[in-house]
Formats: structure tokens, sequence, C-alpha cells
């Protein structure tokens, strides 16, 4: 995957969030806009996400079958595992409950690469997993959510947009990057025209976590002191996420550079991804979109920390079988 021609600090996220939220205070009236100008602009910014990603190969990361099992296990196995003991938490409405878990089941394929280059990781490597990642969450998160949720109603609830919302917020933005990269391959100037685009991957999901608070925040105004409840758990998510992707790494006898990765890989989210599904839910639910949009937000500090804390811990615990 060619570098960034210029890196775009993830917090940037947050600040499109919380602009977002204070504009939808201040003009009450966004909350009239029409959902489907909503999903319009997350699934651009999901197309925009996904360019600079390797869909049309899963790279040499997929013959390291260590790296390939620590990522697969991590996100999968113990992330989920770790979802559930905090997800117990939140108990005081079904907002938070099913917002929480749906923000932090997907792994990320996008805006965390930039990051684990400069954190010295293995970002090619963790990069080229992506197109396995994805195909990985189409067949587990509906499973996980229903595991994780039955007991607090989600398969009760009728959302009957669901399906045309995946395929034109999620499965169309994926098809869009995989036909523009394969045409662009021996298309030099179409290429550079994807890379530019792909650039932008940090500013239009901030544009899209923007937006979608500033529409749902007027709808929602009664019930937002709720997001404070949550709030601190995606961060005590990120905190406990990175010991065990460094131990989980450690263990799998990866090199310094990958258990780097792995340690990203388990606290990077995907909430952009997430948010059609978000959308879709019915009017009583309009926090849940929220809820990710506060993830997003939470996750893109939690993840510039990461940077810097995670080189230092790596290179201090290094053992025998984590040199690289």
């Amino acid at each position: 995957m060619p570098r960034s021609r210029r890196f775009v600090p993830l917090p940037l996220i947050a600040v499109g969030a919380l602009g977002g939220g204070a504009l939808g205070l201040s003009i009450p009236a966004l909350g009239q806009t029409p959902d489907a100008v909503v999903l319009a602009v997350v699934a651009l910014a999901t197309l925009i996400v996904l360019l600079p990603v390797p869909l049309v190969s899963f790279g040499k990361a997929v013959l390291e079958r260590r790296f390939l099992l620590a990522v697969l296990g991590l996100n999968f196995i113990a992330a989920p595992l770790l979802v559930f003991v905090l997800s117990r938490v939140v108990v005081t409405d079904p907002d938070l409950q099913f917002g929480f878990i749906l923000a932090l089941l997907a792994p990320a394929v996008g805006v965390v690469v930039d990051v684990v280059r400069r954190a010295g990781g293995a970002a090619e490597q963790l990069a080229s997993l992506a197109p396995l990642l994805l195909l990985s969450q189409v067949v587990t998160l509906p499973g996980l959510m229903v595991l994780l949720g039955a007991r607090d109603g989600i398969l009760t609830i009728s959302a009957p947009s669901l399906p045309l919302t995946i395929a034109a917020g999620i499965l169309l933005p994926v098809l869009l990057a995989f036909l523009l990269q394969r045409t662009a391959l021996g298309r030099p100037r179409l290429g550079g025209a994807v890379r530019a685009a792909g650039a932008l991957s940090v500013p239009a999901t901030a544009c899209a976590a923007g937006v979608v608070a500033a529409v749902l925040v007027p709808r929602s105004l009664e019930r937002l002191p709720l997001l404070v409840e949550v709030s601190p758990l995606f961060a005590v998510y990120l905190i406990l996420m990175a010991p065990i992707g460094i131990l989980v790494g450690t263990a799998a006898g990866l090199r310094i550079g990958q258990v780097r990765s792995l340690a990203f890989s388990g606290g990077a989210r995907t909430g952009l991804l997430v948010l059609p599904i978000a959308l879709a839910f019915p009017l009583e639910f309009s926090l849940v979109p929220l809820v990710v949009v506060t993830a997003m937000a939470v996750e893109s500090v939690g993840l510039t920390v990461y940077r810097f804390v995670i080189p230092s811990v790596t290179q201090q615990s290094k053992g025998p079988l984590a040199q690289d």
C-alpha cells in the first residue's frame, strides 16, 4: 500500500463529531434532514476510507499464518468476550447496549494503518488482511450481535429498512472501491486519483461523524445525557485491549512490528462501516448511531495515545520470539 502524502491526525474525527453535535444543538432544524442524505454522506465516506485498502489482493500477511491467526483470534474471540463483559455494565438503556455492542464488534480496516506505520508496526501486513477482515465481519457480526444482545431484546427490534441500508451504505461502497482499485491497475492517472482520494480518509470520517451527530442530536435531546454513561467504557476497552493484544502477539511468537500491529488491530474498530446498520434502527432507538459516533470520537483520541505508548511498551517487554 502506498504511503499517504500527508498524515492527518486521527483526533480530527473527535473534532468532527463534537462539532456536529454542537451544530445540532444550535440548529435543531437539522434533525429534519432526510435519513437518505445522512446515509449518502456515510456511504461516500466509507468509499473514501476503503480506497487505500488493498481489496484486490490479500497480500503477504495471509501467508504468515501466525500473524493471521493472531489477528483473527484477537478480533473475533478475545474482543467479543471483552465487549460482552463491558456491555453488562451498560444496563440503563437498550440504546446504549445495542450501540455499544455494534460499535466494538467490527475491527477496523482503514484509517488506522497510517498510525500503525508511524508507531513502527507492520502496517502493510495489517492492511493486506483488510479483505479477510471485511469478509469475516459479514459472517460473524450478525451472529455476535444476536449472541451478545439476545438477552436485551435485540431479536425483537423491527428494522424493515435494514437490508436496503446495508446494501446502499456498506455493500455498494465496498463494491465501488473494489472496482476503482481494479480499474486503476495499469492506469497511472486513475491510480493517482484513487490514492489522492484515499488520503482524505480521516477528514471524510470526521465529516460523516459530524453529519450524523448534527442530524441525530436534535432527535435525541432528552436522552443525550445517557452518552455520559457509555463514553468511559470505550476508553476502558482501549486500555484493556492494548495489553491483551501485546500478550497475544508475544505468545504467538510474532515479530515486534507485528505485535504492535496486533495491538492496534484489537483497539481500532470500524465505526464508520457499522453506522449504516445503526442508522437503520427505528426512531425510538435514535441514540444508537450517536453511541457509535461517540465510540469513534473516543477511539480517535485513544489510538493517538496508542501511537506513543505501544512502541515504548513493546520495546521494553519484547522477548526472543518478538524480535525484528
